[in-house]
């Protein structure tokens, strides 16, 4: 009996998971290492791996390096498009981006001096990282492979700008000739919110010259890229109250007049994000701009609409906010009473975009309880999604903070 008994002991312990830190990881030479690639924004270049041996059959987290030498000297992370799969999956304008920041590219100028705005292919290694979140020290890097003829183009991120026009630069055309002329009138999106649409700068307007609108685009004055208060070409006087002032922005050729400014520093946010509804914000002095910065509550509380582009309008109520560039991000929103599952996108880029974070890294809810109304817990990147129940309607503050990947949830009725 006693060796029966040990019998099972023994398999039972066989049958219980134990991690073992793994010593092998290969990627596999590439099928087409030897093919031409053009890389182009919107596709994929893929790498396959196999699984780490971890003891057990776990969720592996796989993602990718790159580098322009085969000793790694520099790297380049790449995110893998379906982190729990071993075969990555990795977006062409990421690497294109990487080859750029690897040579030193930082602008379009840097592009054209060292490739003369064409390069040629080159040869570009490729290693794949794996690893069990929470488990430290799961962390494996495999062997290198090379794609051997890609073909980068410009990728660096570069902010984008509009022109300030009126009386404040003499009334400077908005013709492409004049672009060095008014190179000093512009207003830029933040380094940190490049593509958020939301344009702003400080400058010097003396008084009697702050009569002003805004161009998309030096195309003219008739080429249908201006900004203003209203549709026709007349100006219109304004007052500002305690230092600031603050209007909707239709296209039309209609100017901003303050008669009664004494002259000095005007900070001018021009924010762009929602084309349907476009303000200008004006302050007296110079001011710091913040960019409000988003990520997106989806589930059966939102109605699992796709996280996708068509649906940014819809998702406007969805939306977790960062106003203070901290990475944290908070919203309050409607729950039912019953079963409330969701998880959070970090873009509108589908749900097989990449963007998910969760519960866990396997696409399935995970049943959560709350304590006194309250829930604190970590994310993943993944589509597992968070299960409650609740008793009553009411409302979910949600805190998502970027920096240490944890989460907060207190409902309250």
């Amino acid at each position: 009996m006693a060796a029966v008994a040990l019998g099972f002991s023994s398999c039972s312990e066989d049958r219980d998971p134990v991690y073992k830190a793994p010593t092998t990881f290969v990627l596999n030479t590439p099928a087409m290492q030897n093919q031409y690639i053009a890389l182009t924004e919107g596709q994929t270049l893929e790498l396959t791996c196999s699984q780490p041996d971890y003891g057990y059959s776990a969720v592996t987290q796989y993602a990718a390096q790159m580098s322009l030498t085969a000793d790694f000297a520099e790297v380049y992370d790449l995110e893998n498009i379906a982190p729990t799969k071993s075969q990555i999956s990795i977006r062409q304008e990421a690497i294109a981006t990487g080859i750029c920041e690897l040579a030193g590219v930082t602008s379009q100028e840097t592009y054209d001096e060292k490739w003369g705005g064409n390069p040629e292919p080159m040869e570009v290694f490729f290693r794949a990282t794996a690893q069990l979140n929470g488990v430290e020290g799961s962390a494996i890097v495999s062997n290198v492979v090379s794609y051997k003829a890609i073909k980068p183009y410009f990728a660096i991120p570069v902010a984008g700008f509009i022109y300030l026009i009126g009386d404040c630069g003499g009334w400077t055309g908005p013709d492409a000739g004049n672009a060095d002329a008014l190179a000093g009138w512009r207003l830029f999106e933040p380094d940190n919110a490049i593509g958020s649409k939301v344009y702003s700068g400080v400058f010097n307007i003396p008084a009697g010259k702050a009569m002003f609108r805004f161009y998309t685009e030096l195309t003219g004055w008739d080429g249908g890229a201006s900004l203003g208060y209203q549709e026709a070409d007349n100006a219109t006087d304004f007052e500002m109250v305690d230092g600031s002032f603050s209007s909707a922005l239709v296209k039309g050729k209609g100017s901003f007049n303050f008669p009664n400014w004494e002259g000095g520093e005007m900070t001018i946010t021009v924010d762009m994000s929602d084309a349907s509804n476009m303000f200008v914000t004006i302050q007296e002095g110079a001011h710091s701009v913040t960019v409000s910065k988003y990520i997106y509550l989806v589930g059966s509380i939102s109605g699992w609409m796709g996280p996708e582009e068509d649906n940014a309008d819809a998702y406007k109520d969805w939306r977790l906010a960062d106003n203070s560039d901290s990475g944290v991000y908070t919203g309050s929103f409607p729950v039912e009473a019953g079963e409330a599952t969701f998880r959070f996108y970090t873009e509108l880029t589908g749900w097989d975009g990449g963007a998910s974070i969760g519960s866990q890294a396997e696409d399935a809810p995970i049943a959560c309880s709350m304590t006194n109304g309250a829930y604190a817990g970590t994310y993943v990147s993944g589509k597992g999604s968070w299960q409650f129940n609740f008793d009553a309607a009411g409302t979910l503050d949600i805190s998502v903070d970027t920096n240490t990947k944890n989460v907060t949830f207190n409902f309250h009725e």
